[in-house]
């Protein structure tokens, strides 16, 4: 329902991508005024609206959030060396945090990330990649 929503509201939204990603549909909206955060340092531009995956139910709502580690200016989202120490180099900088790797290793858009719990939503993943989704979606439709 909410993807047919965003669809509809084509001044507020554009619509990137609609694909599968792990065996589930995705649909992916860029925003057509960010939301910004209440201090100002973070925007989001760029949301993901995904169908339940199966056998894995969870509430209407936030099931993860993604950031963007560096300045975002990798120009590929393919696996290298400079992913590779950039993740090293953010879990150095945060080591009280318990770090999922498995998706570190990924060929495009390797991501490290942990979990938070948030009173509205419960247990939520957070993910870090260099590179922006948008980025990411440019290059995957270009290759």
């Amino acid at each position: 329902a909410l993807v047919e929503a965003l669809r509809s509201a084509i001044d507020a939204y554009t619509q990137l991508i609609e694909s599968e990603i792990g065996g589930r549909p995705i649909a992916t909206f860029k925003l057509a005024k960010p939301l910004i955060s209440e201090d100002g340092s973070h925007l989001v531009n760029v949301i993901e609206i995904p169908s339940p995956k199966e056998g894995s139910p969870y509430p209407a709502g936030l099931e993860h959030v993604e950031f963007v580690i560096g300045d975002g200016s990798h120009s590929s989202p393919i696996n290298n060396d400079v992913h590779q120490s950039a993740f090293v180099s953010w879990m150095e900088k945060y080591p009280a945090v318990d770090w999922n790797t498995k998706a570190k290793d990924k060929e495009c858009n390797p991501d490290i990330s942990t979990k938070i719990d948030l009173a509205d939503f419960g247990n939520i993943s957070v993910k870090f990649h260099l590179m922006p989704l948008e980025n990411v979606i440019s290059f995957e439709l270009a290759s």
